[in-house]
C-alpha cells in the first residue's frame, strides 16, 4: 500500500498498518487490539526502537517522511497523534541519512 502516491492514507488503512506491523513484530496475537487513542509507548506496547522501526516502516509505506522534530511525544506516541503527522506531511522521504537526522532532532535516539 504506497498511499504516498495515491493519497493519503485513512485512519482505518493507518490502523491496519499499525497493528499489522505490531502483530508480526511484537508476536501479537489475533486478539491484539489498536485504536486510534491507542498509547504506543508509555503502555509498553513498543519500546523505543521498535517506535523508530515504525516510523521507518511507516514512512516507506506511506512515501511521506514524518517529522517528529515538530511534534510534541505526548502526541506522537499514542496512535492518533501518529497518523495526524503521517497525513500532515507533504515531503516525500528523503535518504536514510535524512530520515536519522530527523530522529536525532526528536531525541529519540541515543
Amino acid at each position: 500500500m504506497k498511499a504516498g502516491k495515491y493519497g493519503l492514507m485513512t485512519q482505518e488503512q493507518f490502523l491496519d498498518l499499525l497493528t499489522q506491523w505490531i502483530r508480526t513484530n511484537k508476536q501479537a496475537g489475533e486478539e491484539l487490539n489498536v485504536s486510534m487513542e491507542t498509547e504506543l509507548l508509555g503502555s509498553g506496547l513498543l519500546d523505543s526502537f521498535d517506535f523508530l522501526d515504525l516510523i521507518v516502516h511507516i514512512e516507506t509505506t506511506s512515501g511521506h517522511k514524518i517529522d517528529l522534530a515538530i511534534a510534541d511525544p505526548n502526541e506522537f506516541s499514542i496512535v492518533r497523534g501518529l497518523w495526524n503527522l503521517t497525513v500532515q506531511s507533504e515531503k516525500p522521504s528523503g535518504p536514510d541519512g535524512e530520515r536519522k537526522s530527523t530522529l536525532a532532532n526528536a531525541g529519540l535516539t541515543g
